[in-house]
């Protein structure tokens, strides 16, 4: 069996999605023939609150390496908090380790954090080892070039530069990258002249039913609503950027009508936005409550800008009668949270953009109301489709869920999506996947 060290500055016990993507490739590649080494930070160093029941979901035969990492209290003082710049020493001291005692075939680095990546052009440099490098979010962009400097972040500026310098001195020897979506991978290709579309796979996040099931049988408690209090609660979990503001103001428009022509029915509506800010502490401002007051409907709006531990958002989406999705106005966006949301098995609303490939996996497990958008048109164009959708959901009997094809899931579990990774892991260091054996059966260990 191959081996893979997996840089991961944030990793479980910690809830943040690279963490969770790390869990879910870890957990399935031995069932493929590689086994995973995790090169990760101790949780205590990390700036966001972790959850010690995270690491009840690791398999136990995982080996993970946890390092130091430059304290925060410090490095902030010059401005830098990314875990991953904080942890770079330690991490190469780590995996440099393991190259020199030759433990490891090939290095895998998930991004964010971004900096990291790094590491595998220097363990390509001096041991020769390959690398892959998989893109969650796109590092560099274009998206606050486009904006006026007031509604630029703070640091974005360093931030632009460090990117534009880092990536393509990585990418220039990478083995081959890997993205949650097809347009993530494209944009990264596309500004490379030396890479190519074989160069790129898209890989999805997976759905991983086990956690559902945890979730199940350990049931939470559930700080954001009562469900006895006589009202409807739909949520969503998950940040709100800028380029997302306009399908939320498409969706108020919606339930804006609905308060105009169904007020009965709509006002016992509660729209719960978890998580809301890319913020460490959910210390940013209320943006979705200023888009709820905008639109006339501030009371049927609940912000909650702090992230909540992943397990509690898995109970929160369980708990609540409804589901929405709100997706952002980049083509590329592929809504990481789209698989929790059908296993919740909740009535659902996704209102995403029409190249989105949260679009055709929705559309082929034929699950809830779905609508969409593109660049040739206003989401308020939308108003009527969503009102419509919101009103058949507040209408449905003690919140059924729609008929789901379970069946049409099966290539999408984390299962399948760490096949299509060891396959990439295969390609990149001469290996053949003739005895590998398909998804849905184990190899021998």
């Amino acid at each position: 069996m191959k081996r893979v060290a997996i840089i991961a500055p944030d990793f479980t016990p910690s809830s943040l999605p690279p963490a969770t993507r790390v869990r879910f490739f870890a957990s399935h590649l031995p069932d493929f023939g590689w086994e995973p080494i995790v090169i990760t930070t101790k949780p205590e160093l990390y700036e966001a609150p972790v959850d010690p029941e995270n690491e009840r979901l690791l398999p136990p035969s995982l080996e993970v390496i946890r390092t130091g990492a430059f304290s925060a209290r410090w490095t902030r003082k010059i401005g830098i908090g990314d875990i991953g710049m904080r942890s770079l020493w330690q991490h190469w001291r780590a995996l440099k380790r393991l190259c020199k005692e030759g433990k490891i075939d090939l290095v895998f680095i998930p991004v964010p954090p971004s900096v990291p990546m790094v590491l595998g052009r220097l363990a390509r440099m001096r041991f020769g080892i390959p690398y892959v490098v998989d893109y969650i979010d796109p590092w560099v962009s274009d998206y606050y070039r486009k904006l006026p400097k007031d509604k630029r972040p703070p640091k974005w500026r360093f931030a632009d530069w460090l990117a534009r310098t880092v990536e393509p001195f990585t990418l220039r020897h990478v083995s081959h990258i890997t993205g949650v979506s097809k347009g993530t991978t494209d944009s990264v290709v596309s500004r490379y002249s030396w890479l190519s579309p074989g160069d790129a796979t898209e890989i999805p996040y997976g759905a991983e039913a086990s956690d559902f099931e945890y979730v199940r049988t350990h049931q939470r408690a559930d700080r954001i609503f009562d469900r006895a209090d006589g009202l409807f609660h739909m949520s969503y979990v998950g940040a709100c950027p800028p380029a997302m503001d306009g399908t939320l103001r498409a969706l108020f428009a919606g339930v804006r009508l609905g308060l105009d022509r169904a007020p009965e029915r709509f006002q016992r509506l509660r729209l719960h936005f978890v998580g809301t800010s890319y913020a460490a502490n959910g210390s940013s401002r209320q943006s979705v409550t200023a888009l709820a007051r905008e639109a006339g409907i501030e009371k049927c709006v609940d912000e909650r800008p702090a992230r909540i531990a992943y397990l509690d958002s898995l109970q929160l989406m369980i708990d609540s009668q409804a589901l929405v999705l709100v997706g952002s106005d980049e083509p590329h966006y592929t809504a990481s949270k789209v698989f929790p949301y059908i296993l919740a098995k909740r009535p659902l609303l996704a209102i995403l953009h029409e190249a989105s490939s949260a679009v055709s996996i929705l559309r082929e497990a034929k699950l809830g109301a779905l609508v969409t958008f593109n660049g040739n048109r206003q989401r308020t164009d939308e108003t009527e489709k969503i009102f419509e959708a919101v009103n058949e959901i507040l209408s449905l009997p003690n919140a059924r869920p729609p008929l789901t094809d379970w069946q049409g899931l099966d290539c999408y579990t984390t299962r399948a999506m760490t096949a299509r990774l060891a396959e990439v892991f295969d390609r990149v260091t001469g290996g053949g996947s003739a005895e590998r054996p398909p998804p849905g059966k184990p190899a021998p260990h």
